[in-house]
Parts: structure tokens; C-alpha cells; sequence
């Protein structure tokens, strides 16, 4: 057989695996905000964000505790005894 023969028969055949089906997606509804509205939506968001790096914390509630910073680090202590993984660095 031909060399471009088969060359063009390995063309044609490589062109069925680029089809695929066209997906649509439905038009997005228009927005009844101005620029200027959506710009003071967004600054009020940031407002009660803290942005920290990967640490990025919400301010959902306010977390309060009831243990003092000894306790909580004897929890940690017995926790680390007993083999709980933190997935961090911590030890003992």
C-alpha cells in the first residue's frame, strides 16, 4: 500500500478522537445592580473578612472558651500520648 495512504488514513481516523459534544449553557440572567452597587457589596464583604495568607479566617461567631491555656495544653498533651495526629508538626 501507499505510504501517504496510510498516512491519510491515520490522519482521518486521528480527527474522531478531537470530537466531542458542544455543551450549552444557558444565558445569564441580567443584573439589576449598577457597578458601583456591586463594588459596595464587595467592600462591605471584605470588611468582615481578615485575610492572612493560607489562614484566611471568617468571623462567622464569636469563639469563646470556657478552659484556661493550661488545660487546653494538657488536652493537647494527653491526645499526642495516646496517638491522635494532629496533621501537623505537633509533638510532644
Amino acid at each position: 500500500m501507499n505510504k501517504s495512504l496510510l498516512a491519510a488514513i491515520a490522519l482521518t481516523a486521528s480527527f474522531g478522537a478531537l470530537a466531542q459534544e458542544a455543551t450549552v449553557f444557558p444565558e445569564a440572567p441580567a443584573s439589576t445592580l449598577t457597578r458601583a452597587e456591586v463594588k459596595a457589596q464587595a467592600a462591605a464583604a471584605d470588611r468582615d473578612v481578615v485575610f492572612a495568607g493560607e489562614a484566611t479566617v471568617f468571623p462567622d461567631a464569636a469563639a469563646s472558651s470556657i478552659a484556661s491555656r493550661a488545660e487546653v495544653r494538657a488536652e493537647a498533651r494527653e491526645a499526642l500520648r495516646k496517638g491522635v495526629n494532629f496533621g501537623g508538626e505537633a509533638t510532644l
